[in-house]
C-alpha cells in the first residue's frame, strides 16, 4: 500500500506562511527580520532568540530611546553630533541586533520599536500591508502581531550575526537564520546603542 502524505489544511499552514513572510518583509529575517528583519570592531558572534530560550535584553544594552541619545538636549540648544561607530560605547551592533530580536519575540514593544529607525518601520509596515497582513498600522501592531504568530508555531530564531563592513556612519552586519533566510542589517549609532536602518535588506 502506498503511504499517503498527511495533508495540512490552509488554516494550519497560514501561521507558518505568515511567519516566513514576516522574515522577508523585515529584509533579513526577520529581518530585517524583517525582521526587518531584525538581529549586529570586527568581532563575530552567534545567538539564539525566540520562545522560552530567548535572552531578555540586559541592562547593559539600553534601547536607543533612552536618555543620552542624539537630539535629547534642552530646547534651544544645538543637537549633539551623531557619533561615529568607533565612538559609540555601551553595546556593540551585534548585541543591539540580538536585543531587538529578543524584544520583538517577547514581545517588548517599546524596546523592540526603539531599535528600529522610523524609515525602516515605514517600509516594513508598507510591505506587510501590501502582502495582506491584517491590522498592521505601526511598529507596535507589527511587533505584537508577528510575535504572536511566532509563538503560535513554536518558531525559534536561531541566528548567526557577523560584521561584514564598518563604515564611518554605520556598521553592516551579515545575518543568517537557521531556516535559510539571510541578509544585511545596517546599524547606525544612536546614543550609546544602535538602530537598524532602512538600508537593511534580504539577500537569500
Amino acid at each position: 500500500m502506498t503511504a499517503t502524505t498527511p495533508h495540512r489544511s490552509p488554516a494550519d499552514a497560514r501561521p507558518h506562511a505568515l511567519a516566513a513572510r514576516r522574515r522577508r518583509a523585515v529584509g533579513l529575517l526577520p529581518f530585517l527580520l524583517v525582521a526587518l528583519v531584525g538581529c549586529t570592531g570586527t568581532g563575530t558572534g552567534t545567538g539564539t532568540a525566540g520562545g522560552g530560550a530567548a535572552p531578555a535584553p540586559s541592562a547593559s544594552v539600553p534601547a536607543p530611546g533612552a536618555s543620552g541619545s542624539p537630539g535629547g538636549g534642552t530646547p534651544g540648544e544645538p543637537a549633539p553630533a551623531v557619533p561615529s561607530p568607533g565612538a559609540v560605547t555601551g553595546t556593540s551592533p551585534e548585541d543591539a541586533f540580538r536585543a531587538w530580536l529578543a524584544a520583538s519575540r517577547a514581545p517588548d514593544v517599546e524596546t523592540a520599536c526603539g531599535y528600529l529607525a522610523p524609515a525602516l518601520v515605514d517600509r516594513m509596515v508598507a510591505e506587510m500591508t501590501t502582502q495582506g497582513w491584517p491590522g498592521i498600522t505601526d511598529c507596535a501592531s507589527m511587533t505584537t502581531t508577528t510575535a504572536g504568530l511566532y509563538a503560535a508555531v513554536g518558531d525559534v530564531a536561531e541566528v548567526e550575526v557577523t560584521v561584514r563592513e564598518e563604515r564611518p556612519d554605520a556598521t553592516v552586519l551579515a545575518v543568517s537564520y537557521a531556516g535559510g533566510d539571510c541578509g544585511t542589517a545596517v546599524m547606525a549609532p544612536a546614543g550609546t546603542s544602535w538602530v537598524i536602518t532602512e538600508q537593511s535588506e534580504e539577500q537569500c
